[in-house]
């Protein structure tokens, strides 16, 4: 029981991937039953939480990848390898398959300073303020590791193949204003997905606003579902809604930056307001996720 959510869910997704080609129509057909494939993580045991929102997140991608497929003209093959693509393909490099050392030495790091953190978590203090503050401050640091590790173990698993995954981050602490830190160095293959599916369409039609307000509109639905998924239908529900607004939040501040000229401060004050801001949004993305642990 506990694989039949997934195995249902990649054969609806390869479904979706056969049908998303041809005419308009037949591409448009592809794509909702690409969307069904967001409903078999729910088939998952209730006491597999992780597992259950790690496979939302899989098939939140799988989604995404036949999306793209809409808009292109490549054989089944192609087109198949695309969506079981963690990383979007169009962004791979080819090379000579071999052992990326640097990777797998970064993945052990990664995963001891996520092991650190989360052990943090489970000692921090029962009560009081400094319960929340510890909690939520090793929480981020958990969260962080744990993202890095596994972009690395992705980027070991593409070398071994043969292939060049592109970088998960430009330098995110030199980030000046919030606008800086996800549009340009933050999540870069899902926020390069999110500007080209999205903002770009938009941008070129004169309403820019519009794509940026979509784009938002799916990273927030992205990490929601899975906080959904993995917390249940109605105890994980409040924990979604905080999820997603985290990122209404965030695009209320760049919108408060936009006000005030936050990209034209000195670089030490826009690296304090950028600090700040994340600190003070984290425990609404980060206590969601500790719960699933």
């Amino acid at each position: 029981m506990l694989l039949l959510g997934p195995l249902l869910g990649s054969f609806v997704a390869l479904l979706a991937t056969w049908c998303t080609a041809g005419s308009r129509a037949r591409r448009r057909a592809g794509v909702a039953l690409g969307v069904a494939a967001l409903l078999p993580p729910w088939l998952i045991p209730a006491h597999a939480a992780l597992f259950r929102a790690v496979c939302a997140l899989v098939a939140f991608t799988n989604v995404m990848r036949v999306v793209d497929l809409a808009e292109v003209d490549w054989p089944l093959l192609r087109r198949v390898l695309h969506v079981i693509s963690v990383v979007d393909s169009r962004r791979l490099v080819r090379r000579a398959p071999r052992f990326d050392a640097r990777a797998a030495l970064a993945l052990v790091g990664w995963v001891a300073l996520a092991a650190v953190a989360l052990e943090a978590v489970a000692r921090a203090p029962r009560s009081g303020e400094g319960h929340w503050f510890a909690r939520w401050l090793a929480g981020v640091v958990a969260v962080y590791a744990a993202v890095s590790a596994l972009y690395r173990f992705l980027r070991l698993l593409y070398a071994a193949l043969g292939f060049d995954t592109p970088p998960l981050h430009q330098a995110p602490v030199r980030a000046r204003s919030v606008q800086e830190l996800w549009g340009e160095r933050w999540a870069r293959p899902i926020s390069d997905w999110l500007g080209a599916t999205f903002f770009r369409p938009w941008a070129r039609r004169r309403r820019p606003l519009v794509g940026v307000l979509l784009a938002f509109a799916v990273s927030a639905a992205f990490h929601a579902y899975a906080i959904w998924v993995g917390l249940g239908f109605f105890a994980g529900a409040a924990m979604a809604a905080w999820t997603f607004a985290y990122f209404v939040a965030q695009a209320l501040v760049m919108a408060l930056e936009q006000r005030l000229g936050v990209r034209r401060w000195p670089r030490v004050a826009g690296h304090v307001w950028t600090v700040a801001w994340m600190l003070a949004l984290a425990p609404m993305f980060i206590e969601p996720i500790l719960r699933l642990l």
